[in-house]
């Protein structure tokens, strides 16, 4: 009796043992786990700070013209970290069109929707598409048509939500416009970009042959390329300058005086995209810079992380079996 008693006892105390060291063994997890999201989440503040210092320099140089040989705009490298990497990549935001300039105030943009449906045709989308984001973006609570949506169509769903009633706050918040599913969110991604509703302006100087063809449906194809092919190293001077080109001698007036107030040679809006590795674990993360007053006034206005879309980092390929960060997971 006694000698089993003796092996009760010490059963009980390994078993007890086992538990409090597979106990520890999880706060030591838990602890690491969280010391590297700090690290990531100061990592990130870093690259934020590195993006505001390279555009403030670009202030400093007096330039009033943003264009694509500029420094801040050049490509930059992989900045290791003790224990893993940071690869940032800044970009002018004005280079895609802004969905939220399809309402400025209670009006609506009329150039601006002329050239989503545009967009929404060359992606082979249907263009009602614009008609459920406008009423999404409008304060009223009116179906802009029958394909758009106001509260008596989100309060059908489930769960039930009301339209937003203004504007869109990042682009994931797409989702949850009639007709925008993730699918399409992918497909408009290097098209469109959410910014605040007055920057409803493209800079020239960054514009791809393909939403130039959407600003003037009647540019060929092959003519819009070799076009912006040929754009001056240091970029146009002025929106005058880019529309003096002979390939707009044979378009009308008012597509010309449209596109003089749909194009900038200045940004005021800039992303950073940030891709941190740091051990098992990465981290993507999206910020929206505004620079004012000609470079007086930078700030980070805005942040998301694992945004709904990130430009393709070569350098940096993603590890299948990475651990994904717990706390980066669902709804910015």
């Amino acid at each position: 009796m006694a000698l089993l008693t003796m092996l009760l006892v010490a059963a009980l105390a390994t078993t007890l043992v086992v538990a409090l060291l597979g106990q520890q063994m999880r706060v030591q997890r838990e602890l690491g786990g969280q010391l590297q999201q700090d690290q990531m989440a100061e990592y990130h503040r870093g690259a934020g700070l590195f993006a505001l210092a390279a555009l403030r320099e670009d202030a400093r140089g007096g330039s009033t013209v943003d264009h694509p040989g500029e420094f801040w705009a050049q490509p930059f490298p992989p900045f290791p970290v003790p224990g893993g990497v940071i690869m940032p990549v800044l970009r002018d935001a004005q280079s895609r069109f802004n969905l939220n300039s399809l309402v400025s105030g209670r009006q609506l943009n009329d150039d601006a929707v002329a050239v989503y449906r545009t967009i929404l045709q060359a992606n082979a989308l249907p263009t009602e598409l614009a008609d459920s984001l406008i009423d999404w973006l409008d304060a009223d609570t009116l179906p802009f048509s029958a394909q758009g949506a106001e509260d008596d169509y989100y309060l059908r769903q489930s769960p039930s939500y009301r339209a937003g009633n203004q504007s869109l706050s990042t682009y994931s918040e797409l989702r949850l416009v009639r007709g925008y599913s993730q699918d399409v969110l992918r497909t408009l991604a290097p098209w469109v970009v959410v910014l605040p509703a007055r920057a409803s302006q493209l800079n020239v100087n960054f514009l791809t042959p393909a939403l130039l063809e959407a600003l003037l449906p009647s540019i060929p194809p092959a003519s819009a390329l070799a076009l912006l092919q040929n754009r001056p190293p240091a970029g146009w001077k002025k929106v005058d300058e880019f529309l003096d080109n002979p390939l707009f001698n044979g378009v009308d007036a008012d597509s010309v005086a449209r596109l003089r107030r749909l194009l900038t040679v200045r940004s005021d809006y800039f992303e950073l995209y940030t891709r941190i590795r740091l051990a098992d674990r990465e981290r993507q993360s999206w910020s929206l810079i505004l620079r004012e007053q000609r470079g007086a006034k930078l700030a980070v206005i805005a942040n998301e992380r694992n945004p709904a879309w990130v430009p393709v980092f070569e350098a940096l390929p993603a590890a299948a079996a990475s651990e994904p960060d717990q706390e980066e997971q669902g709804t910015p």
